[in-house]
This record gives structure tokens, sequence and C-alpha cells, in this order.
């Protein structure tokens, strides 16, 4: 039953179809013919737009149509308005159109994959299963391996999901579209694919939100999709640190001390903060293994960055004021804005630890989300730009907006696709 519900659940969301049509009897010219799934009649945009701008209409009309998969047995009573069968824009060059339209559907593609994974339960959606949805990327060409944290010195990514039944992992994507010479950009992913915090339990008030604890990998899997489907000429690889954070008789225990990949050893004094440490691993990981010319990881991290924030903007950390610069102009462009917030070593003192090199977190009087981006720092090499997206407050929404309905968002899957490039 799990299996077959899993199966059924996690097939990806469709975006609609674009198609050109041919121009109507009153007037002359081509359209753009956007395919939505309704029963009413076809709508026509009737505007002066550009190639460019009847593209992006076309992007946005796609990714509001999203419907997220649904488990029901009954009939939804509150189910959506149907839409329009087909929505048709009128533009001066619809083959320009369509060329621009073909590149921004790979993107919706990858969205639609994002947010999928984001609204799987956990019981459907575990480290496994996550790894098989990355996997099946190489259908498109992607690369990927699945690696056992235990046999590959992921001392930090193991013991997070040792007291889960299943096994953490994991996972590296390689996209190579660019010369065999180019230094990939690297994306990383945490995938907490259900987080109870461990030992140190979560509240059960809201607990159930936290099947999407693995947002920053489904965005990078979406933008992996993304740039596979539109045939990037760059070179992007990703990993996704996967495991599931869970309390048993094997539990990861507060005062248990890990060595990581880096060699660091970490103090864990509070399994709740379970995000940087599979992200230590991973990036050290990726700066050893994938020689990155820029790298930059996506989390849902820290319940600070979103008292901070709010859910308008996701937290940016960066050692790189031009790379700053960067993902902060592509954000804006692409509507997923972030905000610079500051790497500082004051943060230090806060998880020094008396008994290894850090402790996991410190409980400071500066936020959260700075020491643990700072703690992050640690694990990556000072010769790499990078990165840090705390998305805790933006990988989900509570009600409609203007880019789909609520819930998942699949934050991350355009900006990274920007950064891409090629």
């Amino acid at each position: 039953m799990v299996a077959a519900e899993s199966s059924r659940l996690l097939a990806a969301h469709q975006p609609v179809r674009v198609e050109l049509a041919k121009g109507r009897p009153r007037a002359q010219g081509a359209e753009l013919a956007v395919l939505l799934r309704g029963c009413l009649s076809p709508a026509w945009v009737d505007l002066t737009l550009s190639a460019s701008q009847a593209a992006e209409l076309a992007f946005g009309l796609c990714l509001r149509d999203y419907r997220a998969p649904q488990i029901r047995f009954h009939d939804d009573d509150d189910a959506p308005l149907p839409l329009p069968d087909r929505v048709v824009i009128r533009c001066a060059d619809p083959a320009a159109a369509q060329a621009q339209w073909e590149k921004r559907q790979a993107v919706a593609h990858g969205v639609f994959l994002a947010r999928d994974l984001i609204t799987a339960p956990g019981n459907l959606l575990g480290p496994s299963e996550l790894a098989e949805q990355a996997q099946a990327l190489s259908a498109l060409g992607v690369n990927v391996e699945v690696l056992n944290p235990t046999e590959h010195g992921l001392n930090l990514l193991a013991a997070v999901g040792q007291a889960s039944t299943r096994p953490p992992c994991l996972v590296v994507l390689r996209w190579n579209g660019g010369a065999p010479t180019e230094r990939p950009l690297v994306l990383v992913g945490k995938g907490i694919t259900f987080d109870t915090g461990g030992i140190s339990i979560k509240p059960a008030e809201h607990m159930e939100e936290m099947k999407g604890d693995m947002g920053g990998a489904a965005a990078v899997l979406g933008a992996l999709k993304s740039v596979a489907l539109r045939g990037a000429k760059a070179n992007v690889a990703g990993v996704l640190a996967i495991a599931e954070n869970m309390p048993g008789s094997g539990a990861l225990r507060p005062g248990d001390i890990i060595r990581s990949y880096k060699g660091l050893n970490v103090e864990v004094v509070d399994t709740d903060a379970e995000g940087r440490l599979v992200l230590a691993d991973a990036l050290a990981w990726a700066c050893a293994h994938l020689k990155p010319r820029t790298l930059v990881d996506a989390a849902t991290l820290t319940g600070a960055v979103v008292r901070t924030l709010g859910r308008h903007h996701a937290g940016l950390y960066c050692n790189r004021d031009t790379l700053a610069a960067k993902l902060l102009k592509q954000g804006k462009a692409e509507d997923e804005p972030l905000w610079r917030l500051p790497l500082a070593v004051s943060c230090d003192d806060d998880f020094r630890s008396d008994v290894a090199d850090w402790k996991n977190c410190g409980w400071g009087k500066v936020p959260d989300n700075d020491d643990a981006a700072r703690f992050l720092q640690h694990f990556v090499a000072a010769s790499v730009p990078w990165a840090h997206l705390d998305i805790a407050g933006v990988s989900e929404r509570d009600e409609d907006h203007a880019w789909g309905p609520k819930g998942a968002v699949g934050f991350g899957v355009r900006l990274f696709d920007a950064l891409a490039g090629g």
C-alpha cells in the first residue's frame, strides 16, 4: 500500500503544455497558447507583448496553475474553480516566444518536482524514496551516485540518521553540460525527510510540518532537473544530505562527540540542530571532491531566521561580496528575494566547546541563524566562494500567492537555474 501510494503521489506534477496557435479569424498573426486544465471556454490575452513578455506570462500562468498531489477517497467539496481549458497569448513574434517559453517550461518542471517532494508525507518520502527521485534524473543525462555515509567518513550525517530504520545517504548529482575543464557550480541541499528533533524532541504542535524539512534538497533536485531539461551548457552538481531525524534507543545523544568528514570534532548539545550537522559533512565533502567554482547550500535550517526576516526573504550568508551581489540581483529578478545577514567571527564564542572543536549550537545572544551559518563556514574551504541560504521562512506559504497556491513554494529552483546559466 505504501509503495503504491508513494509511486502515485511522487509522480511529478506536469506543467501546462504550450503550443503555437493560428491567428484568430478576426486578427492576423499567431499566438502562444497555454493549455490549462478545466472545462471553460478559452481565454484570450490580446495585449501588446514582446516575445519575452509573452513567455514570462505563460510561465506565471503555469506556476500558478499548480495543484498539489492529493490522497483522497472522497469528493473534494473545496476543489478550486475550473480554469479555462486554454489561454491564448497574442504577441508579435510567437516563434521567439515559443523558444523562450521552452526554457521557462523546463524551470517549471523543476519547481513542480520540488513542490511535489515537499508536499509528500514522511511515510511516503523517506531517505530511500528521495534518493530514488534523484536517480530518476539519470534518464535526463544526469549522473547520480548514492553514497553510504559510514563508508565515506560522513559521520555527522550518519549520526543524525542512526536512530531511524531508514538509513541516511549522501546523493551526488552531476550535470556535465559545459567544457570538461570547467569547474562546476555545486548546490548542496539539506534533506531531512522528517525532523522530530531526535532526543531533543520538538513540541507536538505543528510537528507534521517537519515533513518539509527537506526543502533545500528539493530545490537542488528541481534545479538539476531544470538545467538537464533545457540542456544547459554549464557544469552543475548537486549534493543532497539525506536522513530522517528520529528518537529511539539508538539515537544521537546530547553530549555525544562526533568526528566530522573534515576532521573537526563536534560536540552535539542539541539533536534538533541536526541540519547544520548534515550540511557540515556535505559541504566539506563537496569542497574535497567536486572542486566547486561556486558553492551554494539551501536549507530550512532555523526558526530564528523566520523571526529575523519573516516569511518574505530567505537569509543569505556569503563569504564573497561579488557572489552575494549576484545572488541578491538574481533573487530579485526571479522573485525569490534574499536578505544578506552577517557572517560574524564573534559568533564562534557561542559554540566553542570545552571538550571538542565546536558545539553544534550555542544559544548565544545573537540569533541562532547567525550562529548556524558561521558554524557551517568552518566546514567550507576558504578558497571556495560560498553562500548559505536559510529558506525556513519561505519554503512554504500559508495562503495563495502570485506564483502558486498555498503550500510548498519550491523556493530556490528559479534562483539556482538562473545562477547556473548556460
